[in-house]
């Protein structure tokens, strides 16, 4: 015993220093990815603002409504087909990543690309034949049909190559055509603006789309084989239940997920059918500072929800509690820090698209603690998503919608914008609140299970 003694402490300093090695390569990815992520990011924040701020300085409010009850009605649509396709995606791309099962993997990735191909031909056969209907309840230009659909295509594509491009942990590739089709669209909405050319705002969207996609398809032609590289074939794989997995997967997601981020294309579309297209305009520089301020809580999204995918997919508990752990506290300081800025800076903030637009200053300060709870929600609901849980943040966002719904019908005949957000803070805070509930119950199981 004295001479096996020094050998298995030899064992046990040398598997130690393995798991230090281990955490040490999570630690770098994970830095490494959010710094990149965070570069995406502010391209991504890029985009919505210098669209939103160059039409409102250069057209005005009735324009900036207009096309952003359009969007609207396309980013409606895209949010089924993304969150069903692409979540599923980064999810199962990251697991079998982690679990290393290349046949399991090939199977996602057709699914992922495929799949949104047939739906949204048959959604376009769809918007065909009920144009004259949907463009009148809607108030959307009865000539931008085939924009329209051409946008909805793009779009959903450009969703799914981003979100595919984290499950097979390719961001830097990612941020690198977010960057460069950012600054292609930046130049094409800059000429538009400067030619006074209106009808052609839409069209700035479609070349930032088209090149994102054309980039990321030559990139993943490029690396996929290095992502596949260290993946193990299998003999025998069970093709019917990885369907039903993803399926399952993306239908929980999809209702959850929509009913949550459509919250806010809905109250852009309510305010089109019900009030002005200056309201819209108002409304949207609005949810354009939202969008903005909501960038760190983004980061640490695309960043953790593949990374919790990839842990669970290799059993290792203990990492995502260290993760769940330091991002929380940071989240919630920074959260602080913005929410409490914007708060009192709300009207400065909004001038910037122009006079008009700084009496939606109260509305933005009516938004701050829907803005806040989303943000130090982000560990929890990538917690939940990332692992088993994935039916409970999604029972929130069906919490949002039907609570945010019941209070617009109460309250936006009598107080119009007003009403508007107070529905969306109410549904917001009530539909995370229990998010966030659920997931520190679910932390505790999770943990006993080790």
């Amino acid at each position: 015993m004295e001479f096996c003694y020094p050998f298995h402490l030899h064992y046990i300093l040398t598997e130690k220093e393995v798991k230090n090695f281990i955490s040490l390569t999570l630690n770098k990815r994970l830095i490494k990815n959010s710094f990149l992520t965070g570069l995406a990011l502010a391209f991504v924040g890029l985009i919505p603002f210098a669209f939103n701020f160059f039409i409102a300085r250069t057209f005005g409010g009735e324009t900036l409504g207009s096309i952003n009850i359009s969007l609207s009605f396309c980013l409606l649509i895209t949010t089924f087909v993304t969150n069903f396709f692409g979540t599923s995606g980064t999810k199962f791309l990251a697991e079998y990543r982690g679990r290393e099962k290349l046949n399991n993997f090939k199977i996602v990735f057709k699914i992922t690309f495929l799949g949104p191909l047939f739906i949204l031909s048959f959604i376009s056969l769809i918007l065909f034949f009920k144009w004259d209907y949907l463009s009148n309840k809607f108030s959307l230009p009865f000539d931008l049909l085939f924009i329209l659909i051409s946008y909805i295509f793009l779009r959903s594509y450009y969703i799914i190559f981003r979100r595919a491009f984290y499950g097979m942990d390719l961001v830097k590739s990612y941020t690198l055509n977010e960057a460069i089709s950012a600054m292609i669209m930046i130049f094409a909405l800059l000429f538009v603006c400067f030619a006074e050319q209106e009808e052609y705002l839409i069209e700035c969207y479609l070349i930032f789309y088209s090149s994102f996609c054309i980039l990321c398809f030559y990139s993943l032609s490029n690396d996929f084989e290095s992502v596949i590289s260290k993946l193990v074939k299998s003999e025998k794989v069970n093709s019917k239940k990885i369907i039903k997995s993803f399926s399952r997967y993306g239908l929980v997601s999809m209702i959850g997920t929509v009913a949550s981020t459509s919250t806010g294309y809905i109250s852009l579309l309510i305010i089109g059918m019900h009030l002005t297209h200056a309201d819209a305009g108002v409304y949207s520089s609005v949810l354009t500072i939202v969008s903005i301020l909501m960038f760190f809580p983004k980061l640490f999204t695309q960043v953790f929800l593949p990374e919790y995918s990839k842990l669970f997919g290799e059993g290792n508990k203990e990492r995502i509690f260290q993760i769940f752990k330091q991002s929380s506290l940071i989240i919630f300081v920074l959260s602080a820090l913005i929410c409490l800025t914007a708060f009192v800076f709300s009207k400065e903030i909004l001038s910037i698209f122009g006079k008009e637009f700084s009496d939606g200053s109260l509305v933005l300060r009516i938004l701050i603690p829907s803005l806040f709870i989303r943000m130090i929600s982000i560990p929890f609901v990538s917690f939940l998503s990332g692992t088993k849980y994935v039916l409970y943040p999604n029972i929130g966002g069906i919490i949002i919608l039907i609570v945010s719904a019941i209070s617009w019908a109460l309250l936006v005949p009598e107080y119009s914008l007003i009403g508007i957000a107070v529905g969306y803070t109410t549904g917001i805070i009530v539909g995370i609140g229990y998010q966030i509930l659920v997931a520190v119950i679910k932390i505790r199981t999770f943990r006993s299970e080790q």
